[in-house]
């Protein structure tokens, strides 16, 4: 721990020398978010959101490059080609400097790398504020190194990565941390907030209620501290928050090393 704290200090000073000294400081406030990514399964769509700050993709594949990821009601011989995947270009082209942005995962969009293989839209990107892009960026590649030095002569606790994931009703939401870590939910709610998600197929009439969520109490008693974890998007698990609408489950999680005990 000692380690990320140091760094996350180091880290700090030098972007306020190079915003101070080697560029021009702005006018509004200088911040950037965690890493956060999202996974749109084919057919479906891609949700990337900054809250006052703007998207920096900084990956973007359509494909598959696992059996796991977006399986859940698929014939195994749709999942078997784990070595599929290209370039998801336009998410660079559409989402960069955009505070939201909205990707519909499939082949019309990106080509089709894989015929045959049932495949999802994978996204890795940050939220800040592209005014003074390059002293940011000087600043994450710094703070990795540091990191990568500390990490290989310290207990290997790294920062935690939030991810995200949203499982339409009637599928399955699947959790999932590296070996030696541990899922720590942040949040998870069922319902719907917006008429975009889990909407592919589904009646307007189904997608309107947007005011309509509760808490998924049981996804933070099944899934704390596992390494992986599987929750169904259901009614008969979290109750009906509004009957006739079609709902989804949505969850942001960590995953962390867990705290030794002695």
């Amino acid at each position: 721990m000692k380690f990320v704290l140091f760094t996350l200090f180091l880290c700090g000073f030098v972007l306020e020398i190079n915003a101070g000294r080697g560029f021009q400081k702005p006018k509004k406030p200088r911040s950037f978010g965690g890493i956060k990514t999202v996974v749109a399964c084919e057919g479906s769509e891609a949700h990337l959101s900054c809250v006052h700050e703007d998207i920096f993709v900084i990956s973007a594949t359509y494909g598959r490059s696992n059996r796991m990821t977006c399986s859940v009601g698929i014939p195994a011989e749709q999942t078997k080609n784990t070595d599929c995947a290209t370039k998801a270009e336009s998410v660079f082209q559409k989402c960069e400097g955009r505070s939201t942005c909205n990707v519909f995962a499939s082949s019309s969009v990106f080509g089709d790398p894989c015929v045959g293989t049932y495949k999802y839209l994978d996204v890795i990107y940050l939220c800040l504020i592209f005014i003074q892009m390059k002293f940011v960026l000087f600043t994450l590649f710094l703070c990795g190194f540091i990191l990568e030095i500390n990490g290989k002569s310290s207990s290997g606790a790294w920062l935690p990565e939030e991810k995200s994931l949203v499982a339409c009703e009637g599928t399955v939401a699947r959790l999932h941390c590296e070996e030696g870590q541990a899922i720590y939910v942040t949040s998870a709610t069922y319902g719907r907030s917006n008429r975009l998600t889990c909407y592919v197929g589904i009646p307007a009439e189904q997608t309107k209620n947007t005011d309509c969520a509760t808490r998924a109490e049981s996804v933070f008693q099944k899934c704390e501290g596992e390494t992986m974890c599987t929750v169904y998007a259901s009614s008969s698990v979290f109750g009906d928050p509004c009957v006739g609408t079609y709902k989804y489950l949505e969850v942001i999680y960590l995953c962390e090393i867990p705290f030794a005990t002695e």
